[in-house]
This record gives C-alpha cells, structure tokens and sequence, in this order.
C-alpha cells in the first residue's frame, strides 16, 4: 500500500528556508525541499528569473545573487588561483628545473579516464615546451593493479629516471615513494584521493586535501589537479603570473581533457568542476586531434540533430570507450588516441576502443546475473548493511562497475572482488549517508592497501579474509539496514502547464548536469493516462504512454526506461502521479516535450 507523509511547520533546518516533504512509494522514497516562497521571490527579482527558476536554484543551496550569478554564468576568472594549493610552486620548480638540465622524466598515471587525461595533459605540456623525451606509464589493473609498485619504481631507477610525477595516484604509496627516494630518483605526486593518516613522502605533494587554506577546493578531479599543476607550470617557464597569448591558448585548449576527466569521474559538478565541465564540453566538441574528434563525432552522431555536447555524452559514450581498454587491462590504447596525430592511427584505435567496450558490457552482464544470484542466497538483505562477494572467475577491471548496479539493485554499499592466488583485488560503491573511506579506514588492518573516497574506494586483501572483512563492515557502518530505503529526491512539484519551450531554455542554464547537480527532477499528480500504453525495446523493457492533467488539456509523451514489467498496472484512463525529467525531442524535424519517468505511483492503491 501506498501513503503520503507529509513532515511540514516544526521540521525546518537550521538555514530555515525549506520543509521536507516525503512520499513513501512501493520501497522507494520522494522527498522534496519545499521552498520559502518569500526566499524564492526575492531571488527571482534579484537575478531577474523566473519563480520557477529561482525554486531550483535554492533547492540546490544557491540563495543570493552573486551565488547564482557564478552558477548560472560561470566565468574561467572565477577558477582559483593554482598557488593556493599546497606545495604546488615546489613542484612546478623542480619540474622546470628537470626540463632546463635535460632531465630524465616519467609521467605515470591511471588506467581510467581521470588519470588517462591527466597524463595526456602534462604530455601535451611537455610537448608544448618542446620537452618531447618524457616517458609515460600507466598501470596494468591485471598485473600490478591501482597505484605505484615497487617493481615499476625499480624498473625506472634501471632506465635512469631522475623525476617521476604522479598524476591521478600517488597519496597512498608510501613504500614505492620511499623506495624511489632510496634509489636516487624524486617524485612529484600529483594527486586528488583522500590521504589516510600517514602520508608518503615525496619531494613535492600536490593535493587539495592537505590545503589548510579554507578557499581551496578541495572536490577536483585528478585531472583538475593536474590543470592547476600545468598552468603553474606555464607561469614558471614564462617567469610571469599573466601568461602569454601561446600558453593562455595553451591552457585554454586543455580545458577540453580537464572536463573529459572531470565529468566522467563523477566529482560534483559544483564549484571550479563545474567551471572546467562547462568551458571544457565547448573545447572538447571543437577539437582538432583526430582521436578526440572522432570520439566527438560518434557521441553527436548518436544524439541525432543536436550539434553540441552535453555531460550525458562524456558519460555514456565517450568515457566508457576511454574507460574500456583499462578495465581489461591494457589502458595505453585508450592514451594512444589521445593523443594521435594522424587519422589512420586514430581510427585504428577507436575500433579497439569500440571492441573493448563491446566484451566490457558482456561480461559485466554476466557478473552482475552471478552476483545477484548469490545475494538472493545468501544474503539477509534485512540484517546485511553492505554487501561484500569474490569470485575467481570476476573480471577485476569490471567488479566496480557491477557494484554500482548492486547499489542501485538493492540499496546498500557493495563491494565486489576479483580473487587470484589467494589475494582479492575489489571496488566499493556506496549510499547517501554511507562514507566508505572513513568505513574502510575503520578495518584498515584487515587491507592490504586501500584508498577511495565517500561514495567509492578499492583496495586489495587476502582472499581468506573476505569474511572478516564483511563481518567488520557491518559493524562499523552506523546506517541500520531497515532505513536504507532508496530515496528520490525531487526539485519541486509541477503542473504539466508550465512544461514550455521557454522554460525548458531557461532550464539549459543550469547544464552541465551531473553529480551534484542532477538534471532538474519534477512531481506530477493526478495525472491521467491517455489511449494504449505501449512496450518498447528488447523484450519489451521499456514502457511509453501518454498523460494530460485535467479534460481537454494537452497530453505529453511518457517514457519509462526499465519499466516494462508495469505495462499491466497503466491502462487507459489510470490516475497516475509521476517523478521525470522534461525534455525536447527531435523526430522528423518536429520537436515536442517528453517527459523521460524516474518512478511513477499508481494513485488508486
């Protein structure tokens, strides 16, 4: 059965602008901050908006003008003076100084899209100086996994390396660094993971979390670490704060590779993230690098007439195909494209892109039907507040991708892990109110690494200490397991009336979408089923239908991906309330407004 419940009057915050409102709808929960229409009104007449508008923009905490001005009209001058993170002049110094006496220098990075266009973007620096020996690595996920080994740190002394730069990891080798330092070589860590309590010691240590600085922000992609980094670097080698027109340009290309590897992270688009996203998306489409073209070219190919880019094609169709080659082992590839000059070349790479993404999604589907197979036996999913399985035969560069459809299946952290000889290899996704770091901090002993942040970590553990593990998790997590109740939060109520071309223009401002400020979620009640509904896609796992609110009203298409199986509950003239997104579609060179369904509650039970 369903019931309303409705918290209002006593249950404001300490801000006091908003009540919270909740509907509780077959297990899932919509909840809404109800805006101060006094707060609302005031705002749309300072910044000259809509009411609507307004609402939206207090629901995401932005309550005065100058607030809303950075956000709806992010500016690059508004991007955070890269001196104030903390041994940043050290770095660039020493990394300059490399340069001018002919150092040996080596770039090592990570196999996913953040540390990929991190290291293409201190090469494309290096190239830009005319520093064109650099060597790159990155990680082999299969062989040495996530971060610096000792292995590599040696193999690099041997090749006569006098300077390696982390990018994208780095924050957690405190033995690898340690071991460098032995054999003569300094290292520069470059990095935006969470430290633990006791940190490496490098020459130089780059991350916005050990800034005392209180303006810092700290929530920067690695890639945004390493922007800041390589426009340190261009005022060092230009001896002058205000760079020249060929490094401002410089920089401002690179704003593409920052939003690439920012976006498709999953930082909060909140902030400087949503100033490299917004600036970036505009460099990203009109690059001229032929494997970064051809990237674009396939994303905007798929998105029909629209001519430009959006966070959604970073992250359903450019990020995975970067992604791919590293979650099965070999991420080179997808650097390679990067940074191709040559048609032919990127072509060539691009299918192999395209392949390895194709054996990705196979074999995630069949860890996922595993995975879930043995929840359902041996899980109490009453009692159990994380899950936590291994398996042999789990591919390690595909686990983290399959927990992230766990947490969304059955609403709890997961952590998944590959086992070979004895030693478990794993990723974690979390829930709102579930910081994995600090939960995995807590266990630290059992690990023989880990690192990560609040909604996602990985680390490495014996095989035979999976129990323990799973044992400790549960007990450290102060989340019960009966409250994790997937929650919906939704912007505001709306009437089907309101949905026109102007608002939906005005909505455009707040792209780019992503974590941290989702694409603008609408409750719509009493809403009335039009004609026949109707299944769409594969095995009909898709359902569309029509609605209207009120006889003689105009009705909008409906679509509701993944919900097939509640074709039988909707049939004509069905009262029905509904959580969507608006947007426009393009069929036939005609537009019209379709409302794309997050959940949907049939009003007669």
């Amino acid at each position: 059965m369903l019931k309303t419940v409705a918290l209002c009057g006593s249950a404001e915050p300490d801000g006091g602008y908003y009540r919270l409102v909740m509907v509780v709808a077959k297990k899932k929960i919509w909840s809404s901050a109800e805006i101060d229409e006094d707060l609302c009104s005031d705002l749309s007449r300072e910044i000259s908006c809509s009411p609507r508008i307004a609402s939206l923009l207090l629901s995401r905490g932005i309550d005065d003008g100058e607030k809303a001005r950075r956000f709806l009209h992010p500016k690059l001058t508004d991007l955070l003076d890269p001196e104030i993170l903390p041994e940043i002049d050290k770095a660039a110094g020493r990394i300059n100084r490399a340069i001018a006496q002919k150092e040996s220098i080596c770039v090592f990075g990570d196999y996913d899209v953040d540390g990929v266009t991190s290291t293409c973007l201190l090469h494309n620096f290096f190239q830009q100086v005319g520093k064109k020996d650099v060597l790159y690595r990155l990680p082999d996920r299969l062989k040495g996994g996530y971060g610096l080994n000792c292995d590599v740190i040696r193999e690099l002394a041997e090749q006569g390396i006098n300077l390696l730069v982390t990018v994208d990891n780095g924050s957690s080798s405190i033995k690898e660094i340690a071991l460098a330092a032995e054999l003569g070589m300094d290292v520069v860590v470059c990095d935006h993971h969470q430290p633990s309590s006791k940190l490496p010691e490098p020459f130089a240590h780059i991350n916005p979390w050990l800034g005392d600085n209180e303006e810092i922000f700290k929530e920067l992609a690695g890639v945004g670490v390493t922007y800041k980094l390589v426009w340190e670097l261009c005022r060092h080698f230009t001896r002058a704060k205000k760079l020249s027109k060929e490094f401002s340009d410089f920089m401002r290309e690179s704003l593409a590779l920052a939003a690439l590897g920012t976006i498709a992270d999953v930082v909060p688009l909140h902030g400087e993230n949503r100033i490299l996203a917004k600036f970036g998306l505009h460099k990203l489409k009109d690059s001229k690098r032929p494997g970064v073209r051809k990237l674009v070219d396939a994303a905007l190919s798929q998105a029909g007439s629209r001519d430009y880019l959006t966070s959604d094609d970073v992250g359903f169709s450019i990020g995975p195909k970067i992604n791919a080659p590293g979650r099965l082992g070999n991420a080179d590839y997808a650097l390679r494209l990067l940074m191709a000059e040559d048609n032919n070349e990127a072509e060539k790479l691009v299918r192999i892109l395209e392949g390895e993404n194709d054996k990705r999604k196979l074999l995630g589907a069949e860890i996922f039907e595993d995975a879930c197979r043995r929840i359902e036996t041996e899980y109490d999913l009453e009692r159990a507040k994380i899950i936590v399985l291994g398996d042999e035969s789990w591919h390690p560069g595909i686990v983290g991708i399959v927990a992230s459809r766990i947490v969304d299946k059955y609403y709890r952290p997961a952590f998944l892990f590959s086992i070979e000889n004895d030693i478990a290899r794993g990723s974690a996704r979390s829930i709102a109110g579930v910081d994995l770091h600090k939960a995995l901090t807590r266990c630290e002993g059992l690990f023989e690494r880990f690192g990560g942040h609040a909604m996602a970590a990985g680390g490495t553990i014996r095989a035979e200490r999976l129990g323990e593990l799973r044992a400790a998790l549960n007990d450290n997590i102060e989340l019960k397991a009966g409250k994790m109740t997937p929650r919906i939060e939704f912007d505001c109520r709306l009437d089907l009336e309101d949905l026109d071309n102007s608002f939906l223009a005005e909505l455009s401002q707040f792209e780019p979408f992503g974590n941290g400020n989702s694409k603008p979620l609408f409750a719509t009640m009493g809403l009335e089923v039009i004609g026949s509904p109707k299944l769409m896609g594969k095995d009909g796992r898709h359902l569309s239908f029509h609605v209207r609110q009120g006889e003689g009203r105009r009705a909008l298409r409906a679509v509701a991906f993944f919900m097939g199986e509640r074709c039988g509950e909707i049939t004509r003239g069905t009262s029905i309330s509904l959580l969507y997104r608006p947007q426009v579609n393009v069929w036939q060179n005609k537009e019209s407004i379709e409302l794309i369904v997050e959940d949907l509650r049939i009003e007669d039970d």
